[in-house]
């Protein structure tokens, strides 16, 4: 696991610092997310969290039709029970992906090294209880699909992001993992 964690933080510096080529972009993006957590294709809730994303990012041109990105972002990721109850878990992430562009259609594909820095229970009954038996992990590493279209200095893009690890801490609620659809604006420059 720390090996994973090494490796990835390294890529991340490689991807950031790499010296800048003519084409390189900075950038800022936001956006609506849909999330929720699944156990061999079962839901925790059976509604999905509407929430939000906002993150930078910064891509090195390698050839005219390939880039190499990274960033950091932070996302809100959870389930509701689609009434007032529901469950956040507030992540800042380092995505790092690879992009394909032809024309101004891409797409792009990555992971994301996910740091857990919160978590919010709106349960009626029993947060504090709900918290400590699902006892989140600290670290997620997602990969993720995405496509997108470039229209001058705006990005349109569409991503999906699979979650590899286990959420919960807790042995009795094992295996359930994030996934999560994100629509959103990118603006380059």
């Amino acid at each position: 696991m720390k090996q994973i964690k090494l490796l990835l933080i390294v890529l991340l510096v490689s991807a950031i610092s790499t010296s800048t080529f003519a084409g390189d972009k900075f950038g800022i993006r936001a956006g609506w997310q849909y999330s929720n957590m699944y156990n061999s294709g079962s839901s925790i809730n059976d509604n999905a969290l509407s929430s939000f994303y906002l993150g930078i990012f910064k891509e090195n041109k390698i050839i005219p039709m390939f880039r190499l990105g990274g960033g950091l972002e932070y996302s809100q990721i959870g389930s509701t029970d689609g009434n007032d109850e529901q469950m956040k878990l507030h992540y800042l992430s380092l995505p790092i992906y690879a992009k394909v562009k032809l024309g101004p259609i891409y797409g792009l594909v990555g992971g994301a090294p996910a740091f857990k820095v919160g978590e919010t229970w709106d349960i009626d009954t029993g947060a504090d209880a709900a918290e400590e038996l699902f006892n989140a992990n600290t670290f997620d590493l997602p990969v993720f699909a995405g496509v997108g279209i470039s229209i001058l200095m705006l990005q349109i893009e569409a991503r999906y992001y699979w979650g590899t690890m286990d959420v919960s801490g807790n042995a009795l609620n094992a295996g359930y993992k994030n996934q999560q659809f994100q629509v959103g604006l990118g603006l380059a420059i």
